[in-house]
């Protein structure tokens, strides 16, 4: 426990980072986990502050989470506002916050953003791609590529995993049955597809 509790603070100097989208996996994962086996309000106000740093890269236009800055993609693309499907597993941080807070904004956040990978990351096997970039101005998706997959319209089984995770996780908080479809049909893919 002594050494759970010195590697979990040793982070929370994450709550005000808005360098990348891995907030949730940061700073959920650890300081939610010490809070379901203990009740520490520092460790409260710490995942609130980290919600609010991981909104600082939502984009209105996009309905999305920004996932990294601009970056160039295996074949040379550069992409501007690329969201990767890993960012499902941030959204339960911002569930948490709007619980926490009362403050539905980081609630509709999560929502809006798991609707756009709905609609962009998935193909009609329920598959989906690793990376989606999308033009700010517009909203329009621009690319589905891969950053670590095999091919761009390969299957990665990790991002597969986080898809399924992510969208039950976001029934779990809304209620909201399309999420749970969307995660039965992805667990579905990922079982039968050899």
């Amino acid at each position: 426990e002594d050494a759970a509790i010195k590697w979990t603070e040793s982070l929370e100097k994450n709550q005000y980072n808005t360098n990348h989208h891995d907030i949730g996996f940061m700073m959920y994962c650890s300081y939610g986990n010490a809070l379901r086996h203990g009740n520490n309000k520092k460790y409260e106000d710490i995942l609130v502050q980290s919600a609010k740093s991981l909104i600082v890269r939502y984009n209105p236009k996009v309905k999305s989470i920004k996932s990294w800055n601009t970056k160039k993609s295996w074949n040379g693309v550069t992409w501007y506002f690329p969201v990767i499907i890993d960012n499902m597993m941030n959204l339960e941080l911002l569930f948490y916050a709007s619980k926490k807070t009362g403050n539905p904004v980081f609630k509709n956040i999560a929502m809006e953003h798991a609707e756009t990978t709905m609609k962009n990351h998935l193909r009609s096997d329920f598959s989906s791609y690793h990376v989606v970039d999308y033009d700010t101005a517009t909203g329009k998706v621009l690319y589905q590529q891969t950053n670590q997959g095999f091919s761009d319209n390969s299957q990665w089984a990790r991002g597969q995993a986080w898809g399924i995770y992510g969208f039950t996780t976001v029934y779990r908080e809304t209620g909201d049955k399309r999420f749970l479809s969307t995660a039965q049909k992805m667990a579905d893919f990922y079982i039968h597809h050899p």
